[in-house]
């Protein structure tokens, strides 16, 4: 099976039970790298309804992520279902989480309401700034794999980002280079970069700390667990 035929069986089976606990399906990878890992990752829907007031008329707020619980729920439907089906021939660990504060982007639909953040982008092939293409030493930006920088636009079949720098601080800073266009088509991962600013010390100032500029901050997750949702180290 093809790594997009595995993906588009994912979905169909997770599809019923995501759906009946109020989620959807944010996206699905697959990643290669040792022991196949399949990660499916799930969300609240956009827009959520806040949940009706409570009896003594206070608010109920709308969850802002999936629990661990409906992410275990999940990840034991999903699990039980592909091996119904056999889907995957070789060993592999299922992973059900939701997509975090740095989250992959499996669309540019899902991009639009990211604009103004910072994005990591990750090419198949090198890609420069359209209005910098000349020769470096002429003004111009050479060509790159990899692209951060602020999310500026969102077009039908592109995204646009206005490169910038992210200091250890957590503080961006333009490169001040031309906005790259970056076709969908030539993006092999897209990201959301999360901001973590190092509060600073007293008697510091700031690009005095030693923290991390940008950390990877993971959603909630069931996983790695075996396909099947037990213990065992092996999924088939």
């Amino acid at each position: 099976m093809s790594e997009n035929a595995l993906k588009e069986t994912v979905i169909r089976l997770a599809d019923p039970v995501v759906r009946s606990l109020g989620l959807v399906i944010w996206g699905v990878e697959v990643v290669q790298a040792g022991r196949m890992a399949v990660r499916l990752f799930v969300d609240v829907p956009s827009g959520a309804p806040e949940s009706p007031q409570a009896a003594d008329g206070e608010k109920n707020e709308a969850p802002s992520s999936a629990s661990i619980g409906q992410c275990e729920e999940i990840s034991r439907h999903l699990g039980l279902a592909l091996e119904v089906e056999d889907a995957v021939p070789s060993a592999y660990v299922l992973e059900v989480s939701t997509p975090g504060l740095t989250r992959l982007f499996f669309s540019l639909d899902q991009m639009r309401p990211y604009l103004g953040d910072m994005v990591e982008a990750r090419l198949h092939a090198p890609v420069a700034p359209e209005a910098a293409a000349g020769p470096a030493d002429c003004g111009g930006a050479a060509p790159r794999r990899l692209w951060r920088g602020r999310l500026a636009a969102v077009e039908a079949d592109a995204f646009v980002l206005e490169p910038a720098a992210l200091s250890p601080e957590g503080e961006v800073s333009p490169e001040g280079l031309p906005p790259v266009r970056l076709p969908w088509t030539a993006v092999r991962r897209a990201s959301r970069m999360y901001i973590f600013r190092q509060p600073v010390k007293p008697g510091k100032g700031p690009g005095k700390g030693s923290g991390k500029g940008s950390r990877k901050t993971p959603g909630k997750s069931a996983g790695p667990v075996p396909a099947h949702g037990e213990a065992s180290p092996e999924a088939k």
